[in-house]
């Protein structure tokens, strides 16, 4: 049987905010553990060092979308197979 838990957070932020969470994010990464919690839930990652990444972009209808998603499992990834990525400011 596996245990599962889940963090759910959605809310409408300036661009400062967001920067300061993806900081947050930059940094949990190198330190190889990151938090979330609100009043109501917390739950703390431990990324390895092989971690699965999938970027989505949208754009349309005057609407912009951006989907940043990472995942790993407990146990490392026994492949090294990757593509190369290029992102810019």
């Amino acid at each position: 049987m596996s245990l599962k838990d889940e963090f759910i957070y959605e809310s409408v932020q300036d661009t400062e905010t967001i920067t300061q969470y993806l900081k947050a994010l930059v940094e949990g990464f190198e330190r190889k553990q990151i938090a979330f919690n609100t009043n109501e839930k917390k739950i703390v990652l431990q990324p390895n060092n092989l971690i699965e990444l999938e970027i989505k972009a949208k754009r349309g209808d005057g609407k912009n979308k951006l989907n940043l998603k990472f995942s790993w499992k407990d146990a490392p990834f026994n492949q090294s197979d990757h593509k190369s990525l290029e992102i810019h400011s």
